[in-house]
C-alpha cells in the first residue's frame, strides 16, 4: 500500500489498488512525509496506544489514530471495499475521516477494530473525549520525548545553519533565527585533524545542544 500527502488540501490520497490501511503503516508514512520538508503543513495525526502490554504474548495496547486539523483520507477511484487494519482511525472531535472519490464510484469501508479493548470506569461521568485523550497521551513523558526529536529534526533540516570560518564551527539556530540550538565542529578532512576554514568540509562532529 502506498499513500500520497496533499498538504495543501489536507487529503491522503490511497494509491491505485489500495484495498487495505494498516494504521501503524499510515502513521509511519505521515511522519517520513513530515520529515521531508513538509513540517510547515498543519498536523495531519495523533496516536494513543501501540506500546507492548505482553511482550512474550506480543500483546498490545490498541492503537487509536486520530484524525486532526480538517485532514481526511481518500480512497482511491474505484469500486472497492477499503479495510481498516492496525487499530482505529476516528476524527478528533467527532466526524467521518474519509472523503469521497473523485468519481463516482462506491467504495465501502470496513473498519477491522482491535480485539484487545482497554475498559474504564467513568464513576457516573463522562468520558473523555478523543482530543482530551490525545492531549493527555501527548503530555506523557515519552510522547513528549518523541515530537521533541522530530522538531530537532526538522529543525537541522530547514533551520538557519551558520560555519564560522575561523573557528570551523558550526552552529543550527531555532526558528527565531538568533537562538543557537546545536553545534558540531567541522573538518576539511575525513579524518578530523584540519578544522574548517572556508574551503571544503568533509567531516562534521555530533551536533550539541548550544548555550
Amino acid at each position: 500500500m502506498s499513500f500520497t500527502f496533499d498538504g495543501a488540501n489536507k487529503l491522503v490520497v490511497c494509491s491505485a489498488g489500495t484495498t487495505s490501511i494498516n494504521l501503524g503503516d499510515l502513521w509511519s508514512r505521515w511522519k517520513d512525509w513530515l520529515l521531508d520538508d513538509n513540517a510547515g503543513y498543519a498536523r495531519a495525526f495523533d496516536t494513543v496506544g501501540g506500546e507492548p502490554i505482553d511482550p512474550v504474548a506480543g500483546t498490545l495496547v490498541p492503537l487509536y489514530l486520530f484524525v486532526q486539523n480538517g485532514w481526511k483520507v481518500r480512497p482511491h477511484e474505484a469500486d472497492h471495499t477499503l479495510n481498516v487494519t492496525g487499530g482505529s482511525l476516528v476524527v478528533s472531535g467527532g466526524g467521518d475521516p474519509f472523503v469521497a472519490t473523485l468519481g463516482d464510484y462506491t467504495v465501502r469501508i470496513n473498519y477491522q477494530q482491535p480485539v484487545q479493548a482497554i475498559g474504564y470506569s467513568t464513576g457516573g461521568g463522562t468520558a473523555p473525549s478523543a482530543s482530551e485523550v490525545a492531549d493527555a497521551v501527548w503530555q506523557h513523558t515519552s510522547a513528549t520525548d518523541l515530537l521533541d526529536r522530530v522538531t530537532m529534526a526538522q529543525a537541522i533540516l530547514r533551520n538557519k545553519t551558520i560555519t564560522d570560518p575561523d573557528t570551523g564551527l558550526m552552529t543550527v539556530y531555532d526558528t527565531d533565527g538568533a537562538t543557537p540550538l546545536l553545534t558540531a565542529a567541522l573538518y576539511q578532512d575525513a579524518a578530523g585533524t584540519t578544522p574548517y576554514a572556508g574551503a571544503g568540509a568533509e567531516r562534521r562532529e555530533m551536533l550539541e545542544p548550544g548555550n
